[in-house]
């Protein structure tokens, strides 16, 4: 009797999952929200001009007031320039503010926000994304840009698995003090999707306020999520106070959310040398793997397994590929995915590390 009974809970679970799936696929397309036109972004435009290369640019601002005010996140004026692909100068007027936790305080300049303006994206026939966060170097060092190549990467690696993820975009930024000209410096970084687009691909808004329950949670979305987060070697993240998650909810009389993970430097995958697990976890570096996620069925996790697998050929595809790595950080990225993989081929092991006794 109990036997039969849990072969009908599991195929129940099956079943709401596989309803769940097909309902995240469909929905954008029957919702008023999605039925909007979403035009290219500024960021898409440098996308696909060149998807993996690195877009100049220059930046000119009071460096000085930027880190002074880092802990007061005030927007202040800059000049944010490049030229395009067909030779043509382009030249915004900008606004940029400190932002991040941890890498604002520990790192020699915070990570920034730019906020364009939206009537001149608009006039320039892009659409009205006009916030993106860019994560540089935390420190000037050959070491440190590999940690951010690496961090791009895990963007990218997630953006395999859910199109409701975060587009990032290569750029090498030459910072300008207007009060001290002789002072210059180099970064590379990435620019992140504005949030608010997003959302509106997928036919949602992005909600203000963290999830109620975890039944509010569209379950495949959930146990992607965790299994990414477990992929890469990552805890640092919560959905209580949204700490590096974002939700996406979709229009309807339920409430329905997709989570969207963001700020990889303390994956063990990345492995930048000041990432440390919380105290509170009993891990003894960020390079080992623990399950945060939801727990899972094993017929759920059958299911998302099979979307890893489905995916791991591109994914490692493209870090042999990928044109900045150098041969440390290819080597060492590729095998901490590999561990992931090992793992995955086999079923049992699988389920017993992500659901431990």
């Amino acid at each position: 009797m109990r036997k039969n009974t849990s072969w009908k809970i599991a195929s129940l679970l099956a079943l709401q999952f596989l309803v769940l799936t097909y309902a995240v696929a469909q929905n954008p397309q029957d919702t008023a929200a999605a039925q909007k036109v979403v035009k290219d972004s500024w960021l898409d435009h440098q996308i696909q001009q060149d998807p993996n290369g690195i877009l100049e640019i220059r930046l000119e601002t009071d460096m000085k007031q930027l880190v002074k005010g880092k802990m007061s996140e005030q927007y202040q004026p800059a000049v944010f320039s490049y030229t395009d692909k067909d030779g043509t100068l382009k030249r915004y007027e900008v606004e940029i503010k400190a932002r991040g936790k941890t890498r604002k305080e520990i790192c020699q300049h915070p990570p920034i926000k730019v906020k364009f303006k939206r009537t001149v994206l608009e006039a320039e026939g892009f659409g009205p994304y006009n916030e993106m966060k860019v994560v540089w170097q935390c420190q000037g060092s050959k070491v440190y840009e590999q940690y951010i190549y690496r961090e791009y990467m895990t963007y990218q690696l997630y953006a395999m698995l859910m199109s409701s993820s975060f587009r990032t975009k290569l750029v090498r930024i030459n910072v300008v003090d207007p009060k001290n000209p002789d002072r210059k410096l180099e970064k590379i970084g990435f620019m992140v999707e504005d949030e608010e687009q997003v959302a509106d691909i997928i036919g949602g808004v992005m909600s203000e306020e963290p999830p109620k329950s975890m039944t509010s949670i569209i379950r495949q979305p959930l146990l992607i999520f965790g299994v990414f987060q477990y992929m890469i070697g990552n805890t640092d993240w919560s959905f209580g106070n949204l700490h590096n998650t974002r939700f996406i909810k979709l229009p309807g009389q339920v409430t329905r959310l997709i989570p969207v993970p963001y700020d990889f430097d303390y994956a063990g995958l990345v492995g930048t040398p000041y990432a440390v697990p919380h105290e509170s976890l009993s891990l003894s570096s960020v390079r080992e793997r623990m399950y945060r996620g939801s727990p899972c069925s094993e017929t759920e996790l059958t299911l998302v397994r099979q979307k890893f697998l489905d995916a791991k050929p591109k994914m490692m595809a493209l870090c042999e590929s990928f044109p900045h790595f150098d041969k440390l950080s290819r080597v060492d990225f590729i095998e901490y995915l590999n561990e992931f993989f090992t793992l995955l081929d086999d079923p049992k092991k699988f389920y017993r590390a992500i659901n431990p006794q």
